[in-house]
């Protein structure tokens, strides 16, 4: 009787290593439903050739932040504003922009203005 437990138990161990070698791991997974995403700053006033960083947080349904989720970031004006794949916006000419950050079926925008000349002393762009 105690060689038949001593199978069972190798056959068990058996089975959850055939299991654990199935397991997917192309990638982190998406966040689960019900998390958001933020891309911040939301707004943005630059001068041409001079750059601001965007970060886009994202955050699980708990709102506990998620890493290491890819994002893909695009200008909607690249002649305005260009954006780097790392979110770095730089101001191209005068115009405003749209930056969107896309990731897990979510997307976000920044709105960018690049003026043409800095704004006086003393005044909000």
């Amino acid at each position: 009787m105690r060689a038949i437990t001593m199978s069972r138990v190798a056959a068990a161990f058996a089975a959850l290593a055939l299991i654990g070698a199935c397991t997917d791991t192309a990638g982190p997974p998406p966040p689960p439903v019900g998390g958001g995403m933020t891309v911040v700053p939301r707004r943005a006033t630059i001068l041409p050739g001079q750059v601001v960083e965007l970060k886009a947080l994202l955050t699980d349904e708990h709102g506990d932040a998620i890493q290491g989720i890819t994002v893909a970031w695009k200008s909607n004006d690249e002649s305005v504003a260009s954006v780097s794949s790392f979110g770095n916006v730089m101001g191209r000419r005068e115009g405003y922009a749209v930056i969107t950050a896309t990731a897990s079926n979510q997307a976000q925008t920044s709105s960018i203005q690049v003026l043409a000349r800095p704004p006086k002393p003393g005044t909000e762009p």
